[in-house]
This record gives structure tokens, C-alpha cells and sequence, in this order.
């Protein structure tokens, strides 16, 4: 176990540094941009000077042409720079999905396991991994905009100051609160979207229910779409209401800066029209000095704030992908599996453990011995303990007490690499994945190849190759709903892939962590019947809350609350009439 601050040391500059030209040219045209606001303002002046004076005389000279040719290239710049900044931006983010979020990525893959079953540190990652590029992007763009506006409020401020210099301090000093209640709405805001994100998730989640190809099925055949719309709408609401709230008090906020800009800007106004009067300044200047205050006041009290609020929120992010960065690691779990040449025992001595951050011994006291060629069988009411001991044994959890040994050396012992080289397991939520039948089975073995003949033979051994001869691509048709021709197994035959996939791999070992549930009892023990003749020579492990199949295996290890509470094969189990005898007694029909 280690903690890598490698991300955490790029994070600063890196997001950055991996679209520098971009970046680059848009602080360049930031810096024209304010700088042409500001010359703006007196191109408007004379402007309307000549044109007063056109109308005067009535008689065009060059400085008209001149002020209007001017005018036409500021308003041009004005108009033409956001939207290129806007695509450099978008460019910008096409560049930090490609090099950036590998690193994120990489990071996710390397984290200790009890991250991803705590719901707090879950959230967390979650909201850095959500737009991770977007949020760089618009904080960039947000810091841009400040410096445009700063140069744009300096720049009037100056030529304010040349007529009215207190109007100059009075706009300076009105900058301060809206400056706090922007951060303030931006604190606000953050944490809204940090208390919503459970809700979040669980919206979206329902959503995809209630939207998406794959629950089309099961929404026509038990007709639950009003019961998931009714959860949809809750937790969308609830959500909702909170991120309301908070919108609402930012925007109050907003709006009494927004007037009191207003009466400012009046009063300033009123102050100009003095000199104006008496010819100080120009008819032109004033009118452009107008136009550009109401701007600026505009400006001041909505768009300083909302990128305000997007810097403060960003500052916030930057703490998230800070913690992110410091979530401990597991060592060396990105290298591939290293295949060991044989496990010829499997013990658990006087083994005790607790999930990070509870209390609660989950297995106290376990003791067992497995031995290479034999088939086990792990049974046990719900929470008993059986998929924690394949936690263990598969090395996601290594905070517990007591031994497990591989052939005798302490499974901690192993590097990671071996530890993936030691178990296949085909848990019961296995994942469907939507590629080829052949990709589907390739995926066993990442370290070399498997062939066309291989998995056609299992194919064949679970009645799986008549279907997908059937199909014009035959192993290269591709599976799930996503692309166009692709077609889709039923529930029994994604099982079967998925174990055919576990057999396919070079892992000494294989565990069935109850991945039939959806089949019926005789289906099941049938599956588990084949599955145990393919892997005669092997040590395999089953877990399953229907015993059907128990009388196949070597050996019965029966767990109740944490601890084994006998264990035997199946006929000495049914002799002693203890808890494994009540069980199966209760399923004896299932099979009959």
C-alpha cells in the first residue's frame, strides 16, 4: 500500500500546461479584448463628435471617416474574440479529456476497495470525475473574463478620474461587497451541489430505468413505470428544492447588487453631466461614458458575479480533486495478472475482520483448509460472511486479522500481480459487456491469446454454439443493446457467457459467487454440474443460498453469523442434523 501524490503534484499546472497554446492565445486576446473596450469608449466619443459636427456643418471630413473606421474595427474585435475564445475553449477540453482524465482514471483504478463501498468517499469521486474537464475549462475562462472586466474597470475608472475623481473611488469602494456576496453565492452553491449528489445519482439512475433500451423489457412485463416515476420524481424534487434555495438566495442577492449598480451609475451620470454642460467634456465622450457605465454596472453586478461564483466553486473542486489525490492506493493493482504454477492449499487461520470504519466483527474467528483437485462449497444465510471471504481471498480487503495462506506463505506476502493470477470469480451482478461474443470471452485472458477453438468448445459444452452459429457474424457478432445490429442473449445465456469466460482464463482457481440466482433451482444445479466436470482438476469454490448442487461438491463449509459452524461433506452434514440439514430440508421440494 502506498499514497501517490503523482496526480496531485501535475494537478496544479498540468490541466493547463496540456493545452498551453490554446490557452496561450486566449490570454492574448483577453488582454486585446479589455484593452479595445477601453479605446472603445473614446472611438464612440469621437464618433459622435464628428457626427455632431457633420450635422453642423454638413460636411463629411476624413477624422469621420476615420472614428466610424475605427469604431467598426473595435465592435468587430468585440464581436469576433468571445466566440473565438469560446472555441479555443471547447478545443481546450477535447485536449483534457485525452490527456488529463487518463490520469484521473488511473487514479480511480488504483484505489483501495472500501472507497468504492463507502457512500462518502464514493460521492466524492463521483463529483471530481463529473465534467472534471468542462469545470478546468470554465474556471480559465472565468479568470479571463475577470481580467477583461479589470482592465475595462480601470480603464473608465481613469478617464473618470481625469473629470470626477471621487465618482473613480466611489466606483472602486461599491466593488467590495459585490466581490463578498459573490463568493459567498459561490460557497453557497458548492454545497448545494455536494449535498444533492447522492440524490443526483439516484435520480439519473432512475432515470436510465425509465428511459433506456435495456429496461424495456422488464418496464412492459411488470409495468413499474409509475412506481419508478413516483421515486424518480422525489428524489429529483428534493433535489431540487435544495439547489432552488440556494439559486434563489444567490439571485436575491444579485439583484439588490444589480440595483444598487443602477443608483450608482446614476449618480455618476448625473455627476458628468455638470462638466459636460460647461464643455469639459465632450457631447460624445459623455454619451460613450454612459453607454459604458450602464455596461459596466451590468457587468459588475451579473457577470462578476457569476464568474466569481464559478472561480469560488472551482476553488471548492480544487479541494475535492486535492482529497482525491490523497485517497490511499493499492500497489502495483494495474499490473497484469502473474500466473503462479499451482495452488495446492487454501487456509484461513483464526481470521477476524471489520469493514473500514465500522465496528462490526463481520468474521470472527475463521478457520478452514482447502486443498488443490477438490470442489468447495460455501453456504450460509444472507450476511453470513461468504462473499467476504472471497474479498479477502481476491485481496480487496487486507485489513484483517489472523493468517490466510496460499500454499502455506501469508496471502499479503503476494504481489498484487499474483494475487490476480491466483482467482477467476463470476459474481452474481456480473457485468454484461457489450461487445462480440469473442471479445466477451477474450477478456479472460489479457496476458495471451485464446483461441477460436477454445471457446467454440465451451460454447458447445453450455449449449451456447448452435445460437451463435445462427448469427451471420457468428463469434463476432456483437452483444447488448448499443449498436445497431447487435443482438442480445437472454438473462441465462449472459450467465453462461460469463462463466464460460471464467473457464477460458489460466487462474488456478474458480469461484461461482452465486451468478445463476436468475435461473431456476434444477437449471442452477445443472449449470453448476458442468461447471464442476470442466474444472475436474481444479479447485473450485461455490457459493449459492439454494443447496441443490451440494451434493456434488468434496467439501460444505456452512457460515453463520461471521463464524464457520460445521463443515463436512454432504452426508455427514444431513447426519448431523445441524444447520445445513435444516436448510436443505427446507429446499428439498426445489429439486424434486
Amino acid at each position: 500500500m502506498k499514497k501517490s501524490y503523482k496526480l496531485e503534484q501535475k494537478l496544479d499546472k498540468f490541466p493547463f500546461k496540456c493545452s498551453c497554446v490554446e490557452n496561450i492565445i486566449m490570454l492574448i486576446m483577453t488582454l486585446i479584448s479589455g484593452t479595445c473596450m477601453i479605446l472603445q469608449v473614446q472611438a464612440i466619443s469621437d464618433f459622435i463628435d464628428n457626427a455632431l459636427l457633420f450635422l453642423e456643418k454638413q460636411k463629411l471630413d476624413v477624422d469621420f471617416y476615420n472614428s466610424a473606421l475605427l469604431l467598426i474595427f473595435f465592435v468587430t474585435i468585440d464581436w469576433m474574440f468571445p466566440r473565438i475564445i469560446s472555441i479555443l475553449g471547447q478545443k481546450s477540453e477535447l485536449k483534457l479529456k485525452e490527456m488529463y482524465r487518463p490520469l484521473l482514471l488511473e487514479k480511480c483504478a488504483k484505489l483501495k476497495y472500501c472507497y468504492v463501498e463507502n457512500s462518502e468517499s464514493w460521492d466524492l469521486i463521483n463529483r471530481v470525475l463529473k465534467n472534471t474537464e468542462k469545470q478546468w475549462v470554465d474556471i480559465f475562462e472565468a479568470v479571463l473574463s475577470l481580467l477583461q472586466l479589470t482592465i475595462k474597470i480601470i480603464g473608465i475608472l481613469f478617464i473618470i478620474a481625469g473629470y470626477v475623481w471621487w465618482a473613480a473611488i466611489f466606483i472602486l469602494i461599491f466593488c467590495i461587497p459585490l466581490f463578498i456576496l459573490s463568493i459567498k453565492g459561490g460557497k453557497s452553491n458548492y454545497k448545494a451541489q455536494k449535498d444533492t449528489s447522492n440524490l443526483t445519482r439516484r435520480y439519473e439512475y432512475l432515470d436510465k430505468i425509465l428511459n433506456e433500451r435495456e429496461y424495456i423489457d422488464e418496464r412492459k412485463l411488470f409495468g413499474f413505470y409509475k412506481n419508478v416515476d413516483e421515486k424518480y420524481s422525489e428524489a429529483y424534487k428534493k433535489a431540487f428544492r435544495i439547489a432552488t434555495k440556494t439559486q434563489i438566495h444567490w439571485a436575491m442577492k444579485t439583484k439588490l447588487s444589480g440595483a444598487l449598480s443602477s443608483i450608482a451609475a446614476l449618480l455618476i451620470i448625473t455627476t458628468l453631466m455638470r462638466p459636460t454642460i460647461k464643455g469639459v467634456i465632450s457631447v460624445g465622450l459623455f454619451l460613450s461614458l454612459v453607454n459604458a457605465i450602464f455596461s459596466l454596472t451590468s457587468q459588475m453586478s451579473w457577470e462578476l458575479s457569476r464568474n466569481i461564483d464559478i472561480l469560488v466553486k472551482g476553488t471548492e473542486f480544487y479541494k475535492d480533486i486535492k482529497w482525491f489525490c490523497r485517497l490511499d492506493e493499492e500497489y502495483g493493482v494495474l499490473e497484469l495478472p502473474e500466473y503462479i504454477e499451482d495452488i495446492k492449499t487454501i487456509e484461513f487461520k483464526h481470521v477476524y475482520f471489520r469493514y473500514p470504519g465500522t465496528e462490526i466483527e463481520i468474521l470472527k474467528d475463521v478457520s478452514f483448509k482447502m486443498e488443490n483437485g477438490k470442489h468447495y462449497a460455501l453456504v450460509g444465510q444472507n450476511g453470513a460472511g461468504k462473499t467476504t471471504i472471497i474479498k479477502l481471498l481476491t485481496g480487496l480487503y487486507s485489513e484483517y486479522t489472523g493468517e490466510i495462506l496460499i500454499n502455506g506463505k501469508e496471502l499479503r506476502c503476494y504481489t498484487k500481480a499474483q494475487q490476480k493470477g491466483m482467482f477467476t470469480v463470476v459474481y452474481q451482478d456480473f457485468i454484461r459487456h457489450a461487445l462480440t461474443v469473442r471479445e466477451n470471452c477474450e477478456l479472460a485472458n489479457p496476458c495471451g491469446t485464446i483461441s477460436e477453438e477454445q471457446i467454440m468448445t465451451l460454447l458447445d459444452k453450455f449449449e451456447l454454439s448452435d445460437v451463435v452459429n445462427e448469427y451471420s457474424n457468428g463469434l463476432d457478432t456483437s452483444l447488448g443493446k448499443v449498436k445497431k445490429d447487435s443482438v442480445d442473449f437472454s438473462g441465462g445465456q449472459w450467465q453462461k457467457l460469463a462463466i464460460i469466460r471464467a473457464l477460458l482464463g489460466e487462474k488456478k482457481v474458480q469461484i461461482l459467487d452465486e451468478p445463476t440466482a436468475a435461473l431456476d433451482p434444477k437449471m442452477e444445479s445443472e449449470v453448476y454440474e458442468l461447471f464442476q466436470e470442466m474444472t475436474d482438476d481444479r479447485m473450485t469454490i461455490l457459493i449459492s443460498h439454494r443447496l441443490g448442487f451440494a451434493k456434488k461438491v468434496d467439501h460444505i463449509i456452512v457460515f453463520s453469523n461471521g463464524t464457520v459452524l460445521e463443515q463436512g461433506d454432504f452426508v455427514n452434514l444431513m447426519n448431523k442434523q445441524g444447520l445445513f440439514y435444516q436448510m436443505y430440508q427446507e429446499q428439498r421440494s426445489w429439486y424434486e
